[in-house]
């Protein structure tokens, strides 16, 4: 009877060699996601038949040894049942920015970033392209981009002001980030015209204030639309430091 498996060939531990350090981790060089065969031996078989470049003298080592012929080795697993139900179940799906339809989750896992975009799913690849694409996209009328790195699932939604006490003039935003850090984003790390004109000045000149917490599972529409309110309200667009309204709609309201 036939059995699901997976299989990896690893570059042995030795050749990862570097001027001051041995590297004793293990790199992956070819994954195979998914290899029917009766026992790990035809696995092996499966794998020299395919890639002999890896097997010199068509031996398929399945650990690392003192053998000088050695630069590869493979690992082989047995699917757990929960990767059978992926295969089994056919949940094909399909990136949420190129359009590019997938076999199903586990022999093309997806991309994903929870914290973001919820449940959107894009092309995995080694530059992340899709989901790079889609993030500029998503944010070309964000004039900085929250670091994702800093949040957390429950993070609640930031609507804040930055005002220049000289001349009463704003800047609105909005963060997924802990306030303060966004604004020390915007002091050090803002390529925009107004993060530009911060740095000339003195951060004593200005007020920072968080306007309104919008809760973390808010829809997107309506961060934007509490947004362009604000901007709205204290005309940061035509006499302050914003460039984009975020939600059109508000303009002709």
């Amino acid at each position: 009877m036939n059995k699901y498996f997976k299989a990896f060939i690893r570059v042995v531990k030795s050749l990862q060699t570097y001027e001051y350090l041995t590297y004793f981790g293990c790199e992956n060089i070819i994954e195979e996601r998914l290899i029917i065969a009766k026992d790990k031996e035809e696995v092996k078989q499966i794998l020299l038949e395919k890639y002999p470049q890896f097997f010199p003298k068509n031996k398929v080592y399945s650990k690392e040894t003192k053998d000088e012929a050695q630069f590869f080795y493979v690992v082989i697993f047995e699917l757990y049942e929960w990767e059978k139900d992926l295969i089994t179940n056919n949940t094909n799906w399909t990136c949420s920015f190129c359009g590019h339809k997938h076999e199903n989750e586990y022999i093309s896992k997806p991309r994903i970033n929870e914290k973001l975009f919820g449940n959107l799913k894009f092309c995995k690849s080694d530059n992340d392209d899709c989901f790079i694409a889609y993030k500029k996209e998503y944010y070309k009328d964000v004039e900085l981009v929250d670091d994702e790195n800093y949040i957390k699932k429950y993070s609640p939604n930031y609507i804040y002001k930055i005002t220049e006490k000289s001349t009463n003039k704003c800047y609105i935003g909005k963060t997924r980030n802990e306030p303060f850090f966004r604004w020390w984003n915007h002091l050090k790390h803002s390529s925009s015209p107004f993060g530009s004109y911060l740095r000339k000045t003195k951060i004593s000149d200005w007020y920072f204030e968080v306007l309104e917490i919008l809760p973390h599972n808010i829809d997107d529409t309506e961060v934007f639309r509490v947004e362009s309110e604000y901007m709205k309200k204290y005309d940061s667009i035509l006499n302050g430091f914003n460039f984009v309204i975020s939600n059109k709609n508000v303009l002709h309201s």
